[in-house]
């Protein structure tokens, strides 16, 4: 850079190229007028022959004071007399000499008037080895200008400073200094001695900033003692951790050897601390001696790895002083793999000293000491002995004893501290880790906590064995950074514990968190299902299902039901209900059979997020209360595994009956004075009382196990009957109290008996639709084979993943063609009309199909002749509805199936020709064909129908009444409504075949139950068909219907209303045959119960009977 009068003033160019061989008298003889006005013009200098480098040695406070040399032959030489005719002090830039000049040595001191040093700045501030370079000149700082700035000026910088080796180099924006141009050969005393530029105030853009190895320092931060813990180096002013991966044994080896902690050092991991990583390149295939030597410029580059672990070291001269108990025991010292045990002297054993080492293991001050003499203790004395005041934190701060007191080898130290140190979870086998010490509690650092760790931990509080933990507390009160154990801990309260600072908060967003298996408990969801349903295990203080996998294994099965007291497991079963929000499942047990053993026991117990099917379980103890008929009210009955059972009148009182109510979501129990007569005889007893204390979760836990005396069963009637219903019907969205039903899990036995319950036949189609109330909180339905009714069965309410049910009841079933009395059959059972495949035909079948024909407008119809269908009837039993036999079978090619009912006439022809005839004139006459014969024919034949229809009816009218009246009781008959009777096959001997009785249409159905639909549409509906809605068989005693007559006689009564399908009322025009079956069945079949229970004085409808 340059001053300001050279760069105002105009510049001009010499060129001496002319003078070839000889030098120019004049300078002036090279001008060749040419002028330079660019800012890149420089001014020349020159330095003359008889020119003297001088500078003043010995002085770092002050360059311009100290022995005067001069330069000879690159080399710098004491100056001895002063024969100079200058001021060396000007010429160095130093003001003036001070007289006269002072000789030592017979070299010769100058002292200058202008004091003048060089100073390093970071930030506007003094710093020591690194910063831009400034001259300090009678107390006013100047900057350097770097226009012409080296490694070799940075090196006699930190060189003059006394601050070791160059690191490195660089330049900073500055606006102007003192010196610029500065070129150094590298042996002067100072920078202010160099050949430079000097001036008040020289332009310039940039300023030099120097780093020197003496401004690196290092330290083991966080650990148990002053040779172990977080490597830290400081550069630059600001201490800074270094990243664990790159760094090696051989790097650890050189801090400990500048920390003066041995040799050697091995990498570990200790609390990671605050700020940021410094980036370390060591040379390769050299050995270094400072950490120093592996820092660049770019040392202080931002570091990209968020994730890096900083490094650790423990060198070999690491040592730490124990306790051979907690807060208690002979006073040990660790250094190594060794364990040597402290002198107990009783010089240097006293209180002080034990106060000390009670305070360093953070349990207060020495309530007494002592002396030991143990034989082993002895021969491991340490070999150093300690002095200790109450100043030192540490033992190893006292004064070492020198020499050894007398009795140094004659005893150890032992001591009990007035203190405590306690370990816990926060939620008493799982939580975060506090430690309590010193009148404090607080949340221990996650940084070196290990599995070992917690695996002492665990075993210590009786809580098992560590299981992974999913959670991560995000907030800590942070008491300690770390604790290390040694060699001769037992307990984790025995080990080193290193305190946090007040100010650091590097931890508080990650406290150690533990999960012990000793935390983990099986329940079932539901708790009025006693010992079955869906299995949730308690993880992390969550309720989280588990995986149908994790079941399959009997030995984990049998170490659920057996914890629950339930027995041994029998099956699993699907997941009930709606999906949990919780994605965190049970994906793995792995349990022994053992009777004793807990869930908790088990030797791996494994929860994941991945996606799996939940599942439930039923143990060999399940059982469960639902009243006899209804969902809410009525006779109370326990299902288990060996059937059913009623509950005893003993004990059960308003307490018992609120709490049943409530766990049959019906609301509270509602009290009444109403004298409920005994509808069923029972024949078993639950062998249980019940009484309940206060706020049991469920009203198993009432159960008690004196059995009862009293053979009266419980009758309950609850605020609240679930109310079901079909939106549309007999069809449509099936809904519980105005909820639709989720379709997940849905079973075909289920769509039975909503339209059965509702009087609408049997389910013939069921599909899943988008709910109109949306999927948020609707209702999930499963039941059992006991359940008779909707409203008895398991339901939730929760969101549903797939759509809502929708079902189809025979009753809703509808037929037509597409012409008057016959063509193309259509069908409608699913929203539309729809044409149906070829079928297996029979009169009856058709004559079924003519009736139902007959009951809808036909629908002239110009469409295509369909390709695909998919729609058939099965007709598998004469007695069988027509409307049930309606199925979903595809067919492809095929022509819609068509029938000609009585009455039908084939549509006339349409010509073929282009265009078509006009119309016929209203005042047309009819066609010339005569049809005289054909009426008087059709006359004659509903004549003789009418007649043979007459008698027929009489006879059967003769021989039912024969038949009821032998059985009907005193003062009742059967009675008919007026012309409505079924239609009847004409058959042999078909008088002698009603005197045993009509066949019905149930009968003929099958009492297979139902099968589960797996996906919906459903394309089999009639396997289902024969669902009973009373209780199905079990093993257990059965009841019957009984009726108590006023005068106190009991007796058995048959229902005196026969029903009778498929018999029609016949009209006149009838243009069938009536028909009459067969059956070997008496009466008393018709009305014999099913296993279980049998109604008595109310209707009710049988799953397997037409309503």
């Amino acid at each position: 850079m340059v001053s300001d009068n050279f760069r105002d003033s105009s510049k001009m160019k010499i060129d001496c190229s002319a003078f070839k061989n000889a030098d120019p008298d004049h300078l002036w003889q090279c001008v060749n007028g040419e002028q330079d006005n660019s800012a890149s013009c420089k001014p020349v200098s020159v330095i003359c022959e008889g020119y003297t480098r001088l500078q003043l040695k010995g002085n770092q406070s002050n360059v311009c004071s100290g022995q005067l040399e001069k330069e000879e032959n690159n080399n710098w030489v004491p100056v001895q007399q002063d024969n100079f005719d200058f001021d060396v002090c000007q010429q160095m830039h130093c003001g003036n000499s001070l007289s006269p000049n002072n000789r030592t040595n017979k070299n010769l001191n100058v002292t200058c008037t202008d004091k003048v040093k060089v100073v390093l700045k970071h930030s506007g501030k003094d710093s020591k080895c690194y910063g831009t370079v400034n001259i300090e000149v009678k107390g006013s700082v100047n900057p350097v200008c770097a226009s012409s700035w080296t490694k070799t000026e940075a090196e006699l910088v930190c060189k003059e400073l006394g601050c070791g080796e160059l690191i490195y180099t660089e330049e900073h924006q500055n606006s102007g200094g003192i010196m610029d141009h500065v070129s150094c050969k590298g042996n002067e005393s100072s920078l202010w001695h160099c050949q430079a530029q000097h001036g008040k105030n020289i332009q310039c853009s940039n300023q030099p900033y120097v780093v020197c190895s003496g401004s690196v320092e290092v330290k083991l931060a966080d650990g148990p003692g002053r040779c172990a813990g977080r490597l830290e180096i400081k550069h630059e002013g600001q201490w800074k951790k270094v990243p664990v991966k790159g760094w090696t044994d051989a790097q650890s080896a050189a801090v400990c050897k500048q920390l003066q902690c041995g040799e050697k050092g091995k990498t570990e991991k200790f609390s990671q601390g605050s700020g940021s990583f410094l980036s370390i390149t060591c040379p390769r295939n050299k050995k270094i001696s400072k950490i120093s030597e592996c820092l660049t410029e770019n040392s202080n580059n931002q570091f990209s790895d968020r994730e890096a672990e900083a490094a650790g070291i423990t060198c070999e001269g690491h040592k730490v002083v124990f306790l051979s108990g907690t807060c208690s025991g002979h006073v040990g010292i660790e250094h190594g793999r060794e364990i040597y045990w402290l002198s107990g002297s009783k010089e240097t054993w006293n209180q002080e000293s034990a106060d000390t080492v009670c305070q360093q293991m953070h349990c207060g001050n020495a309530a007494n000491f002592s002396f030991n003499s143990t034989a082993d203790m002895i021969n491991k004395v340490w070999k150093n002995s300690f002095s200790c005041s109450s100043r030192e934190n540490s033992l190893f701060e006292c004064n070492q004893t020198t020499p050894l007191p007398p009795d140094h080898h004659n005893s150890t130290a032992y001591v009990k501290c007035s203190g405590n140190i306690e370990m816990r979870l926060t939620n008493s086998c799982w939580g975060k880790v506090r430690i309590h010490v010193e009148e404090k509690e607080g949340d221990m650092c996650a940084d070196t906590w290990t599995e070992d760790k917690s695996v002492k931990l665990c075993e210590k509080l009786n809580c098992g064995t560590p299981i992974k933990a999913h959670n991560s507390p995000k907030d800590g009160d942070i008491l300690f950074k770390s604790l290390h154990p040694t060699n001769q801990t037992t307990d984790l309260t025995q080990s080193i514990f290193v305190k946090n600072q007040d100010n650091d908060k590097s931890c508080k967003q990650k406290p150690a968190y533990v999960v012990c298996s000793g935390s983990v408990k099986p329940r079932f969801s539901i708790p009025s299902y006693k010992c079955f349903g869906n299995v949730e295990v308690e993880y992390e203080g969550k309720w989280i299902p588990v995986c149908e996998d994790a079941l399959k294994d009997t030995n984990n099965g049998n170490t659920i039901c057996q914890e629950l007291k339930c027995g041994d497991a029998v099956e699993t079963l699907p997941y009930f209900g709606p999906a949990p929000a919780e994605k965190l499942a049970i994906s793995n047990l792995n349990c022994i059979a053992n009777a004793n053993s807990p869930l908790s026991a088990c030797s791996s117990i494994t929860a994941s997020t991945a996606a799996c099917k939940h599942s439930g379980l039923r143990c060999s103890e399940w059982r469960t209360m639902v009243p006899d008929k209804k969902a809410c009210s009525g006779t109370v009955l326990v299902h288990w595994r060996q059937g059913l059972s009623a509950v005893s009148r003993e004990n059960f009182n308003e307490t018992e009956k609120e709490k049943l109510c409530q766990n049959m979501d019906c609301g509270g129990y509602q009290s009444t004075n109403k004298i409920h007569p005994q509808t069923i005889e029972i024949d078993s007893f639950w062998n249980k009382s019940f009484s309940c204390g206060e706020n049991p979760g469920s009203i198993w836990e009432c159960e008690n196990k004196s059995t009862p005396s009293r053979k009266e069963p419980v009758f309950i009637e609850c605020k609240k009957e679930p109310s079901v219903s079909i939106s549309q019907g007999c069809r449509g969205e099936v809904r519980i109290d105005g909820v639709p039903v989720c379709a997940s899990n849905w079973d075909l036995s289920y769509a039975h008996k909503v339209c059965q319950e509702k009087l609408c036949g049997n389910a013939v189609f069921i599909e899943s639709k988008a709910s109109s109330k949306g999927s948020g909180n609707i209702y999930h339905v499963s039941c059992e084979k006991y359940h008779s009714i909707i409203g008895q069965c398991r339901r939730t309410k929760g969101k549903c993943d797939k759509n809502v049910v929708f079902i189809t009841c025979s009753e809703s079933v509808k037929f037509r063609t597409a012409e008057k009395h016959g063509g193309v059959l259509y069908v409608i059972y699913r929203d539309k009309w729809e044409r149906v495949c070829p079928f297996n035909r029979s009169a009856v079948l058709e004559r079924k199909l003519c009736e139902e024909i007959k009951k809808e407008n036909h629908s002239i119809s110009t469409e295509d002749k369909q390709i695909n269908l998919e729609t058939t009837l099965e007709f598998t039993d004469v007695t069988m509805d027509i409307k049930r036999s309606v199925k979903q079978c595809s067919c492809e090619k095929v022509s819609p199936a068509t029938i000609i009912c009585p009455g039908y006439v084939k549509p006339t022809p349409t010509p073929t020709s282009p265009s078509p005839p006009p119309p016929p004139s209203p005042t047309s006459p009819p066609p010339s064909t005569s049809i005289a014969p054909i009426i008087v024919g059709v006359g004659f034949l509903l004549v003789v129908i009418i007649l043979i229809s007459v008698f027929i009816r009489f006879c059967v009218k003769r021989a039912r009444k024969s038949k009821v009246s032998s059985k009907m009781l005193p003062g009742k008959e059967l009675e008919f409504e007026s012309g409505e009777y079924e239609d009847v096959i004409d058959k042999e001997n078909e008088m002698e075949d009603l005197s045993h009785g009509v066949r019905s249409e149930a009968e003929m159905i099958s009492e297979k139950d139902g099968q589960s639909v797996s996906s919906l549409p459903y394309e089999d509906i009639e396997a289902d068909e024969a669902r009973p809605l009373t209780f199905s068989g079990t093993t257990a005693p059965a009841a019957r219907d009984i009726n108590v007559h006023e005068d106190g006689v009991t007796y058995e009564e048959e229902d005196s209303q026969e029903s009778y399908d498929d018999i029609g009322m016949i009209t006149e025009t009838a243009q069938t045959t009536p028909e009459v079956h067969n059956s070997s069945q008496t009466i008393d079949d018709l009305n014999t119960a099913a296993p279980g229970l049998v109604e008595r004085d109310e209707d009710y409808l049988e799953p397997d009977v037409d309503g």
